[in-house]
C-alpha cells in the first residue's frame, strides 16, 4: 500500500469529459465577438482560468474580459456544463480507492458551484469527501495552486502533504501541486499527453484508471 491517504483530482479532462460543453461554450463567445477560432484552440483553453484563456488564446482586451466570461457562462451555466460524461473507469477507480480507506478530493479551475452541480445531477456526490474550485467571480480562487492551497486548508491536509497525490490531466495540474508541495500524477485520458507531463516534471504519468489504481494501493 502506498503512502497516499488523500487524493486529490481535477474535474476538466480526469473525471469527466466535458469537452462538448466547453467548446460550445467557447464557440459562443467566437461568434458574439465575431472570431474564427475552433476546436484546436478550444482544447487549449481547457486547463487554465477563463481570463486566461481569453487574454492569451482569444487576444480580447482586458476591458472585454469579463463581457466574455459572461458570454461564456450565460451558455455553459444553463447547458453547456451538463453536456459531459465521466470517463470510463474512473467512478470505479474512485470507488475502489475509497474502499482502502483513501480520502477523495475535487480540485479544479471550474468553478465550484458548477463542478457541485454537474456531479449532483450525474449521481457522483457519494463519491468525494470534499469538492474545491474557483469562485465564482473568478477573484480570490483562479490558478490551480490557489485551488488546491483551498483544499488542503479546508480539510486540515497543510501539514499532511506527504500523504496527498494531486491527478490531472494538464501540466497546470502538475505545477500547480508541486508548488503546493505535493507530488503529482499525469494521466493520459484526459487532454494533456506524455511529453507534456514530462516536460513540467510529473511524478507519475498514468495511461489508464487501473494504472491509477495500482501506484496508489
Amino acid at each position: 500500500m502506498s503512502n497516499f491517504e488523500n487524493i486529490l483530482f481535477d474535474f476538466d479532462g480526469t473525471i469527466c469529459d466535458t469537452s462538448e460543453g466547453i467548446f460550445a461554450s467557447m464557440q459562443k463567445v467566437c461568434d458574439y465577438y465575431k472570431l474564427s477560432y475552433g476546436i484546436n484552440d478550444f482544447r487549449k483553453m481547457i486547463g487554465p482560468s477563463l481570463k486566461e484563456s481569453f487574454s492569451t488564446i482569444f487576444h480580447l482586451p482586458e476591458s472585454e474580459i469579463t463581457n466574455a466570461i459572461k458570454v461564456y457562462r450565460d451558455f455553459y451555466g444553463v447547458e453547456g456544463m451538463y453536456m459531459c460524461t465521466p470517463y470510463d473507469g474512473v467512478e470505479d477507480l474512485i470507488k475502489k480507492l475509497r474502499s482502502l480507506g483513501k480520502k477523495i478530493y475535487v480540485a479544479t479551475s471550474k468553478p465550484e458551484l458548477y463542478t457541485k452541480q454537474i456531479i449532483q445531477r450525474k449521481g457522483m456526490s457519494d463519491l468525494f469527501d470534499f469538492i474545491g474550485g474557483a469562485d465564482l467571480a473568478e477573484q480570490k480562487r483562479i490558478e490551480k495552486i490557489q485551488v488546491i492551497n483551498y483544499v488542503l486548508s479546508e480539510n486540515h491536509l497543510e501539514n499532511k502533504k506527504d500523504s496527498c497525490l494531486m491527478i490531472g490531466d494538464r501540466s497546470y495540474d502538475i505545477k500547480g501541486a508541486h508548488t503546493a508541495g505535493l507530488k503529482a500524477c499525469g494521466i493520459l485520458w484526459g487532454f494533456g499527453d506524455k511529453p507534456e507531463f514530462e516536460d513540467c516534471g510529473a511524478d507519475f504519468i498514468c495511461k489508464t484508471p487501473t494504472d491509477v489504481f495500482n501506484l496508489i494501493k
